[in-house]
């Protein structure tokens, strides 16, 4: 059985999300060997350690320049936390509404990567010049299609390895998205070792966890819209749990 660590970036303004999160990971998901943290140095004394799965590691960081920015350069620097052999990453405000064992997302060793041509995926197009000018190179589709994406850890050894000066590279950009260019590097470099699948040839399966969006919440001024859609797919999830929606 190959191993497997779930990645987690988060920062003091998503803990509540965060805590409802860990608690949703130990309900319903099995198959992983360690799960990894990484919390700010600064946000360490907000950072409540008391009930976590278990086999967490948390590691505190220093954070400079943007931080959505430089949350997306440690998880393309995940593999330097990470020592499974495969890295599944997921997100804060993202809620694991139902049991998963994460072994069976990965066949005959080949996770799978779902893309959409780029004339087909709306606003998403943003990040295709992007992807393009880290790449140097085109970006053929679109990568992004889902959260929890799961990838080789050797893969971002290698990432890292063909480009010595990407932490600059990202750091530098105004635009970024970490699973455009993960998925764009894989795509021309490692096609054998996933299984792509264009979404106009796929069926529909529930995604492995519910995202609630952080951003659609009233703190982050949020419109009436996106604060009804954000308030009602927490008390949708979390009602299974028996978790007042704060």
């Amino acid at each position: 059985m190959k191993t497997v660590d779930i990645f987690l970036k988060s920062y003091k303004k998503d803990f509540w999300l965060l805590a409802m999160a860990l608690e949703t990971i130990k309900k319903n998901v099995t198959g992983y060997n360690n799960l990894v943290l990484l919390i700010p140095e600064t946000d360490k004394e907000y950072f409540d350690t008391r009930e976590l799965p278990e086999r967490t590691y948390v590691h505190y960081i220093s954070e400079y320049g943007n931080g959505w920015i430089f949350q997306q350069w440690c998880k393309i620097n995940a593999h330097n936390y990470c020592y499974a052999d495969y890295i599944m990453f997921t997100d804060s405000d993202c809620l694991f509404d139902h049991p998963i064992n994460l072994q069976d997302f990965i066949v005959d060793d080949k996770p799978e990567i779902l893309y959409t041509d780029w004339g087909k995926v709306g606003d998403a197009i943003a990040w295709k010049k992007p992807t393009e000018t880290i790449m140097g190179d085109s970006a053929p589709f679109e990568f992004m299609r889902r959260n929890q994406l799961i990838y080789h850890r050797e893969t971002l050894v290698k990432i890292n390895q063909w480009q010595q000066n990407l932490e600059q590279l990202i750091m530098s950009s105004e635009k970024f998205s970490e699973f455009n260019l993960l998925g764009t590097w894989a795509y021309k470099n490692e096609r054998d070792k996933y299984n792509f699948i264009n979404t106009d040839n796929w069926t529909y399966v529930e995604p492995r966890a519910t995202q609630c969006w952080s951003h659609s919440s009233k703190e982050e001024g949020a419109d009436e819209l996106h604060l009804r859609e954000y308030i009602r797919t927490l008390e949708s999830v979390l009602k299974a749990f028996g978790i007042k929606v704060p």
